[in-house]
C-alpha cells in the first residue's frame, strides 16, 4: 500500500519510542492476515521497522471506510445496499479509541498515535502493534476472566434512563428485517442447501424446520431484546478480538470495537462464546460447560443486573446475530474438499447448538 509505505513516520517513530531524537534507518509494509473481515475494513498491515540507533518500532495500521466504498456491496441486491450502507456503523473502532473510554482494569485500548482522515468517508488508524503472549491459552479460567471483564464493562456504563423500549434503527435488527430476508433467508428456506453435499451428511430435516420456526420467531425475540435494559458493548468480544499482550500490560487489549451502539445486557456473551468454534480452534461439546461458566462470571461482575435478563440477552442476541450465519452458505460454490467438509460439519453442528438456544428462549 503505498500510501503507507510513503508516509513519514518519524515523528510517530519518535513518539512510540520515547526518544524525540529517532531517526528510521529502515521500514517495512506488511499485509496482515485476517481470520474475518468487515465490509468497512479495506485493508490491515504491519509498518515495522528499525532506527539508525538499532531500536526496532512497529505499528498496526488499519483502514477504514464506509461501506459504500466497499467491493462487497455489489454482492447484495441493489434494494439492499442502501440500508447497509446508512447503518453500517464503519468508524466505530476509531470513535472508540478517539474517545479513550474508561475500562475496567485488566481490560485496556491499543493505543492510537494517528488517525488519517483521508477524506470521502475513509480514515487510516496507526495503532500500538500489540504483541501477543506466546501460547497463551483459552482455557475456562481464560474465558471466565473475560467475561468478567465484559460483565464489568457493562456495569460501569449502563445507558442512562435506558428504559425498555423499541429501537427500530439497531444494528440487529436492521440486520435481521432488512439484509437476511434477501440475502441468507431464501437460501435457509429453500431445498437446495439442505440437498447440498456439502450439508445433507451432516444436517438433517429437524434442522430445517427449526431454523424454519426461529425465523418465523426473529421479530419476536428482537422485541424481547428490545425491552431489556441496555448497556454500552463492544459489539464483537470473539477471542480474536481480545488480545492477551506479552508485556502483561492488561489481561486483554480489546480491538475491533463494532456495532457498539447500545445493546442488551449480556449481549457481549454471544460471540465470546462462539469465536473459536468459528475458527475450528474449539469444538461445539465444548459449549454448553463453557456457556455457564461465562454467564455467571458476567453475572458476578455485573451484580445489579437480573439474572435472567443477562441469559436473555446473551442467547437472545447469539441467535438473532449468529444461527443464520452459523451455516456458511456462501462457500457451497468451492470445491469440496475433506477440508472443507469439516468445515461444514462443524458449523451445521454449530447451527444445532444455536437454533436449540433459540427453542428454549423465555421470550
Amino acid at each position: 500500500m503505498s500510501v503507507l509505505a510513503d508516509t513519514d513516520l518519524t515523528h510517530l517513530v519518535r513518539t512510540s519510542l520515547e526518544d524525540p531524537t529517532a531517526e528510521i534507518a529502515e521500514q517495512h509494509v506488511t499485509p496482515v492476515d485476517a481470520e474475518s473481515g468487515a465490509f468497512s475494513t479495506a485493508g490491515l498491515h504491519r509498518v515495522s521497522g528499525t532506527t539508525t540507533a538499532g531500536a526496532t518500532w512497529s505499528f498496526f495500521v488499519k483502514s477504514v471506510r464506509s461501506v459504500r466504498h466497499s467491493p462487497a456491496l455489489a454482492t447484495l441486491p441493489e434494494h439492499l445496499r442502501g440500508p447497509l450502507v446508512e447503518t453500517f456503523p464503519w468508524r466505530a473502532d476509531a470513535d472508540v479509541y478517539l474517545a479513550a473510554r474508561e475500562l475496567p482494569p485488566g481490560l485496556r485500548l491499543p493505543r492510537l498515535y494517528r488517525v488519517d482522515d483521508l477524506g470521502d468517508d475513509s480514515l487510516i488508524m496507526w495503532l500500538e502493534y500489540v504483541e501477543q503472549a506466546p501460547g497463551a491459552a483459552w482455557d475456562l479460567g481464560r474465558y471466565a476472566r473475560a467475561a468478567h471483564l465484559l460483565g464489568a464493562l457493562a456495569a460501569i456504563r449502563p445507558i442512562a434512563g435506558s428504559a425498555p423500549g423499541p429501537s427500530p434503527d439497531s444494528g440487529l435488527r436492521v440486520f435481521c428485517e432488512k439484509l437476511l430476508p434477501g440475502t441468507i433467508d431464501p437460501q435457509l428456506l429453500g431445498d437446495e442447501l439442505w440437498r447440498h453435499p456439502l450439508v445433507a451428511p451432516y444436517a438433517d430435516d429437524r434442522l430445517r424446520q427449526d431454523i424454519k420456526i426461529l425465523i418465523d420467531r426473529r421479530t419476536a425475540i428482537l422485541d424481547a431484546l428490545d425491552r431489556l435494559p441496555r448497556t454500552e458493548v463492544h459489539g464483537d468480544a470473539s477471542p480474536q478480538n481480545l488480545l492477551i499482550p506479552a508485556d502483561g500490560s492488561a489481561d486483554f487489549v480489546a480491538v475491533d470495537w463494532s456495532f457498539n451502539d447500545p445493546a442488551p445486557v449480556g449481549h457481549d456473551l454471544g460471540q465470546l462464546l462462539i469465536g473459536r468454534v468459528h475458527t475450528g480452534r474449539l469444538a461445539v461439546e465444548e459449549l454448553p460447560t463453557l456457556q455457564e461458566t461465562i454467564k455467571s462470571s458476567y453475572a458476578a461482575a455485573f451484580p445489579a443486573a437480573d439474572p435472567s435478563h443477562i441469559t436473555r440477552g446473551f442467547l437472545g442476541g447469539l441467535v438473532v446475530r449468529s444461527l443464520w450465519t452459523a451455516i456458511p452458505v456462501n462457500r457451497v460454490a468451492e470445491e469440496p474438499t475433506p477440508d472443507l467438509h469439516a468445515v461444514f460439519r462443524r458449523r451445521v453442528a454449530l447451527a444445532r447448538y444455536i437454533a436449540d438456544q433459540g427453542l428454549a428462549l423465555d421470550l
